[in-house]
């Protein structure tokens, strides 16, 4: 049975958003807190390959052609899925599972900003101004819309890539 639009890029989504979410419990599990470590370039990795992956699969499903555009959807359309899916994760690693989340990416940050030569008054206001905005519903907006905006600049290049354009005269326009 042939999934439909919709279906295949949730289902994608979840798939990716599910290797994602294991690679995020491990770094936390690590004490790394996604701080500028190899779990993040792995991160990135998974999920690029993953938007590959899944936009070459909807291409399979669909007859062996897809448009840029259409790649270019049906990525945003996955990374949508995603979207949702990890900032529903983040806040509950951050509210259930480990309160004491913020608390240590505080910590860590504060940290990371002495290391590279800011002042401490510095650092500081750079926290002051970052805890303001550490409310779980602006947390989970911005993660949502900040992934979105990623996806769509990876989404743009990797479009490029997975397209495959039907050249032969006889067939329909669908691909034009």
């Amino acid at each position: 049975m042939k999934k439909s639009f919709f279906q295949s890029a949730a289902t994608h989504g979840l798939l990716i958003g599910l290797a994602l979410i294991i690679l995020s419990l491990l770094d936390w599990s690590l004490g790394f807190y996604g701080l500028n470590t190899p779990f993040s370039l792995l991160t990135y990795v998974v999920f690029i390959g993953g938007l590959v992956w899944s936009a070459i699969a909807y291409r399979q499903q669909t007859g062996g052609y897809i448009s840029y555009g259409q790649a270019f959807g049906y990525s945003i359309t996955v990374a949508a899925v995603y979207a949702v899916l990890a900032a529903v994760f983040s806040l509950l690693l951050m509210q259930v599972i480990d309160p004491t989340y913020m608390e240590n990416v505080w910590a860590l940050t504060e940290e990371t900003l002495l290391d590279a030569g800011m002042s401490q008054a510095q650092v500081d206001m750079v926290m002051e101004m970052s805890s303001k905005i550490s409310h779980p519903a602006i947390t989970f907006i911005s993660s949502v819309f900040g992934t979105l905006l990623v996806s769509a600049i990876i989404a743009l290049i990797t479009s490029a890539i997975v397209k495959k354009v039907n050249t032969n005269p006889f067939a329909g326009g669908e691909n034009l």
